[in-house]
């Protein structure tokens, strides 16, 4: 029997693997010499589809290294010298792929994002030092997605790193901008690669992602449904109309006033997830906070309403009186019930709180 070629044979059982001969490269020339990126394909196609879009269409010549922090990372390729965000030319955001098994260690490049997981476009940074808190996002949530490594010119983004940085009033980063600009100059493709097919592999594997992340969202909300349920057969909860539960631990003062939406409220509190993880407290900063009840979650507006000056209560928050679908990434995952204990210092008397303009 003749045997197929090799090469075809790894294509049959890598069907994913893009197999092709060499990881597409690209150089960044900038003002202080050139960087030599290989990028990963096959474990990172998303990613690196997206960072080679933005390559072809030229969009990253002529921005900047904006961000500056050389014990971190050096971020750039969303900026123009004037510190003006590049808006012409984005694309819309790209699927994390923080799970690829990439790590952020020194000489990576890795997707910048905001919050959300899922936010990223053309801004990138590469990392200068291991960064291994890069690769879990706080309280177990997403990552950072690796998606190629330098191969050439570490020396130039050591030089970079390393640049005299300053606090500038068009970028609130404190001191992170370079005092004298470092361009990308251009960001080129070498030699030649296929973006065609992956184009299918990363299409492919965006919509497992996004598959993967809704029946995650879907478990999510079926433990929520649970738990919620669970909690509201505990002793003393009681379960308002608009789906809130809640338990007084201290009732407060019998003739104590009770807040309005429009009172400023001063509070001690804990914030727990379902899985009794605490996502903030007041206690732990051993520091109150004072807010208008009407500019928090409904869930509070309405469970503090219940409570006197002086008293403590239990809320256990239904997600749509909290951060619903979305959640608050990377803290609060979507779909969770959220639950507080609040003790209601203070209802401040309006000329006690300074207004803004």
């Amino acid at each position: 029997m003749q045997q197929l070629p090799r090469l075809l044979c790894l294509a049959l059982i890598l069907p994913g693997s893009l197999m092709q001969a060499q990881a597409p490269r690209v150089q960044i020339e900038t003002s202080r010499g050139n960087i030599t990126v290989e990028l990963d394909a096959d474990k990172a196609p998303v990613s690196t589809l997206n960072f080679l879009r933005y390559t072809q269409a030229e969009f990253y010549d002529g921005t900047i290294f904006h961000r500056v922090m050389p014990n971190f990372m050096i971020q750039g390729g969303g900026l123009d010298p004037e510190l003006d965000k590049k808006e012409e030319g984005l694309m819309p955001p790209i699927v994390n792929e923080w799970q690829n098994g990439l790590k952020n260690v020194r000489g990576t490049i890795a997707m910048a994002r905001t919050s959300d997981p899922d936010s990223a476009t053309a801004q990138f940074f590469i990392n200068v030092v291991d960064n291994p808190s890069l690769d879990r996002g706080p309280g177990g949530g997403a990552g950072y997605a690796v998606f190629g490594r330098v191969v050439e010119g570490i020396d130039v983004v050591d030089r970079i790193r390393h640049t005299e940085t300053v606090v500038h009033p068009k970028y609130p980063g404190g001191k992170v901008v370079p005092v004298e600009t470092v361009l990308i100059e251009s960001v080129r493709l070498q030699g030649e690669y296929d973006t065609a097919a992956l184009d299918q592999v990363a299409a492919r594997r965006a919509k497992e992602l996004a598959e993967q992340k809704q029946l995650l969202a879907s478990q999510q909300e079926i433990e929520a449904e649970t738990f919620l349920k669970e909690n509201a057969e505990k002793e003393g909860v009681v379960k308002t109309e608009s789906g809130l539960q809640y338990k007084f631990i201290e009732a407060g003062g019998a003739d104590a006033r009770k807040p309005v939406p429009t009172d400023r409220i001063e509070v001690h509190y804990e914030g727990k997830l379902m899985n009794g993880r605490i996502f903030d407290s007041t206690y732990q900063r051993n520091q109150t906070v004072t807010f208008r009840l009407d500019q928090v979650i409904p869930g509070w507006q309405e469970g503090l309403q219940l409570l006197s000056e002086g008293g403590k209560i239990q809320l256990c928050i239904p997600p749509d009186l909290a951060y619903g679908v979305r959640g608050r990434p990377p803290v609060i995952p979507p779909n969770s019930p959220l639950i507080f204990e609040v003790e209601l210092i203070r209802i401040h008397e309006p000329a006690e709180v300074p207004e803004g303009d």
